[in-house]
């Protein structure tokens, strides 16, 4: 059977979208109209700008500073609707002075509604709202009025999902230890594996729990560990990103879920660098540890600088080291699928691996085929390159393939001998 083309299945697609689309926004707009027709008798209600995101963007809500007076013994209300498939999450802030802190709330069948009222209505002055689906158009009415009004799910009952169920808990957060015994943690690793410089850093967030700061690193491999405290009103998850300054390129980030952000960087000259954070609580002061290693002094001096660093890179990434390694070959390609027989030893081990040059990259990864089994580089986006080790078994050839994507984009590649399989060890 002929199989569609990919321009028939793609204008199928949207033509579906464009009959699907207003029907959704009708359906949006109807809910909307509904829901402030239902709260108009309660008080003043006001529809603010609607709005378009799309995942992971976060929108600061700006609400009129006269419905936040606290002396007035009035309620406010927020609702939020997007679609019913779609999922958002309102953050209300720090409260001033002593008053309690909250958590985040998320939506229920994309709809989320606060009401704050008194003293507690400056709450709602920090508000954040972030996207959890890939994108869609979010509306929002507010309402101030004398007592509360209905609830979003008895005006739209189509919005009530029904009962929830309730989260297993899996125990107590494990407590994270002290700022100051982590930083001696991290000092004693890198003494232990002889960092040639050691610097640390004090950094303090700013009022969107953000923060920059401006190095400028040597020839070498520089580990970053940043170091937040833990907050009480939840846990600190650091977000860390080093940007080379000249091309506004991100060289290494971590944007993992914990109190602490590491990243690599291996530059081959004096590189000034813009290290950025977010992630943490306003004001937050966090430590920044940097060591500094050479870099691999075993890679060939006649290979680009470039290569040399993104390959210190890995082998610092992978601890690994070449030592007095033999090289038994070494490419140059291009973007694409390039496949190659590399003679080999049998019995041999190798160690192969693929660094990217110029251009921008998308995805490098390297494989290398025996009689019997493929050994493949996981594609890491925290390492500079691929790599991967295989031994040749038997055989005289081993095939050996790079898969390059990405625009102008060319590479280098280069494999080492470095050991050999045991007696009666099974090599494929």
């Amino acid at each position: 059977m002929r199989r569609p083309s990919v321009t028939l299945v793609r204008a199928s697609a949207a033509f579906v979208f464009a009959l699907w689309a207003p029907h959704a926004r009708a359906d949006l707009g109807r809910d909307v109209d509904a829901l402030t027709l239902a709260w108009r008798p309660f008080g003043q209600v006001e529809r603010l700008e609607p709005r378009l995101l799309e995942r992971g963007d976060v929108l600061p809500l700006v609400l009129p500073a006269d419905l936040l007076d606290p002396k007035s013994p009035s309620c406010l209300t927020l609702a939020v609707l997007g679609t019913n498939n779609m999922q958002f999450l309102l953050d209300p802030g720090r409260r001033a002075g002593d008053l309690p802190t909250e958590w985040p709330e998320g939506s229920l069948a994309g709809a989320l509604e606060l009401t704050r009222c008194g003293p507690t209505k400056p709450s709602l002055a920090s508000l954040a709202l972030e996207m959890r689906s890939p994108r869609g158009v979010l509306e929002f009415v507010l309402v101030s009025s004398e007592h509360r009004p209905p609830a979003v799910t008895l005006v739209l009952p189509e919005r009530d999902p029904g009962p929830v169920a309730q989260i297993p808990s899996s125990g107590p957060r494990p407590i994270v230890a002290p700022l100051a015994v982590r930083v001696r943690a991290i000092e004693e690793r890198s003494a232990r594996e002889q960092a040639l410089e050691l610097t640390t850093l004090e950094l303090a967030a700013g009022p969107m729990g953000a923060g920059v700061a401006v190095l400028t690193l040597g020839a070498g491999c520089h580990q970053f560990d940043l170091l937040g405290e833990e907050s009480e009103r939840r846990a600190t998850d650091v977000d860390l990103e080093v940007m080379e300054v000249e091309h506004n390129q991100v060289l290494a980030a971590d944007h993992g879920e914990s109190s602490d952000g590491d990243a690599l960087v291996c530059v081959a000259a004096a590189t000034p660098v813009a290290v950025r954070f977010g992630g943490v609580a306003p004001g937050a002061k966090l430590e920044l540890v940097r060591a500094r290693w050479d870099l691999d002094p075993s890679l060939p001096a006649r290979f680009p600088a470039e290569a040399r660093a993104r390959m210190s890179g890995i082998l610092r990434a992978e601890r690994r080291t070449l030592a007095a390694a033999p090289l038994v070959d070494e490419a140059l390609g291009v973007q694409g699928d390039t496949l190659a027989a590399v003679a080999v030893e049998p019995g041999a081990c190798y160690l192969a691996l693929a660094v990217a040059l110029h251009g921008e990259v998308a995805a490098l990864s390297i494989a290398a085929e025996t009689a019997h089994k493929i050994s493949q580089s996981r594609v890491d986006p925290d390492v500079p390159g691929a790599g991967v080790s295989f031994c040749a078994g038997a055989q005289n050839r081993v095939l050996f393939e790079v898969d390059a994507r990405g625009l102008g984009l060319s590479w280098m590649s280069a494999i080492w001998r470095i050991g050999r399989t045991r007696l009666g060890e099974a090599s494929e």
